[in-house]
């Protein structure tokens, strides 16, 4: 059981793309896989797809719980794995067939307590053969926060030693950049981290999927991740000025999302309540940060006065 890999996919109205994610998982070259499938109260034919897959498969264990979002899933299935791996797959993504087999290599052969691996974005499953690739090992995980092309954010590219792991869990009480936050925790306190410049997880693009919704509640969900990691990682003494200003960044970019959302959507009190509250940051920003000349007029728009940014990017837009 030493080697054992559990894979954790939160089921939610999946149907239509269940199947070949079950498919790309219980195909893995890497076979010692225990798949936990967290039914979320699935209201469409998604549980019966499950059921059907473990009648053929003896490595699924399926759950069923009441519906409580994908963190809650998660967590679920993190309190019911037994294996030394944990891995996350979502239920309408898909993996090319050496994923598991060549992360696990690299986790071992570089005594990693975390691997990752580049994601590619697309509309339908094209499997991508897999050939040598080079890997970047590092001894300060947390440097790797800032680091752009390897999806560090995701938390589904990635195998983690359980140990790491631990009793580090999903927030359930947001619903928008879970990810991120349990992502940044486990690198907080990872030691070792293994990046292979590889494409294994396919992430599947549909209509319906939650990052394609533009609502209040998607980014205030990111604004509270953003802003809760600004608080962790300013509080600490071991982590780089690179990395501080990086996280600085996104979350100041995370309080001007939620200015452009009121302006589009002409919430101009809950506008001016954003901007009292967080003027001081959004200043900060401005003077420390090196942004292309259109870029620094399209902030400073945002942050200046509702009437301006409404005229900018709502009158005129709307005029076309």
């Amino acid at each position: 059981m030493s080697n054992l890999l559990s894979v954790i996919v939160p089921v939610y109205n999946n149907a239509s793309y269940l199947r070949q994610t079950l498919a790309s998982i219980l195909h893995q070259s890497y076979a010692d896989i225990e798949l936990l499938l967290v039914d979320d109260g699935s209201t469409d034919e998604s549980l019966s797809i499950c059921e059907e897959a473990a009648k053929k498969d003896s490595r699924i264990t399926i759950i069923k719980k009441e519906n409580g979002g994908v963190s809650s899933a998660r967590n679920c299935g993190l309190d019911r794995a037994h294996g030394e791996y944990i891995a996350f797959v979502d239920g309408d993504d898909c993996l090319d067939v050496e994923m598991y087999k060549e992360m696990l290599s690299v986790m071992k052969k570089e005594k990693a307590d975390i691997v990752n691996c580049r994601v590619i974005k697309e509309g339908s499953f094209s499997p991508i053969p897999y050939t040598t690739c080079d890997i970047l090992v590092s001894e300060n995980p947390r440097d790797c926060l800032s680091k752009k092309g390897h999806f560090i954010d995701s938390s589904l590219n990635k195998v983690y030693a359980r140990d790491l792991i631990g009793n580090t869990r999903f927030d359930e009480n947001i619903s928008y950049s879970e990810d991120k936050l349990f992502v940044t925790e486990i690198l907080l306190k990872a030691t070792r981290m293994a990046l292979m410049d590889h494409i294994f997880y396919h992430y599947i693009q549909h209509k319906d999927s939650l990052s394609w919704k533009d609502t209040y509640e998607v980014w205030e969900g990111n604004f509270q991740v953003n802003k809760q990691i600004y608080d962790w990682i300013r509080a600490r003494n071991d982590i780089t000025p690179n990395i501080k200003s990086s996280v600085f960044r996104g979350y100041v970019k995370s309080i001007i999302a939620l200015l452009r959302y009121d302006v589009k959507y002409r919430k101009e009190k809950k506008y001016k309540e954003t901007l009292e509250l967080y003027h001081d940051d959004l200043c900060r920003f401005m003077k420390e940060t090196s942004l292309s000349f259109a870029k620094r007029l399209e902030y400073k728009t945002y942050i200046s006065s509702y009437f301006l940014a409404s005229i900018v990017h709502y009158y005129f837009k709307r005029k076309k």
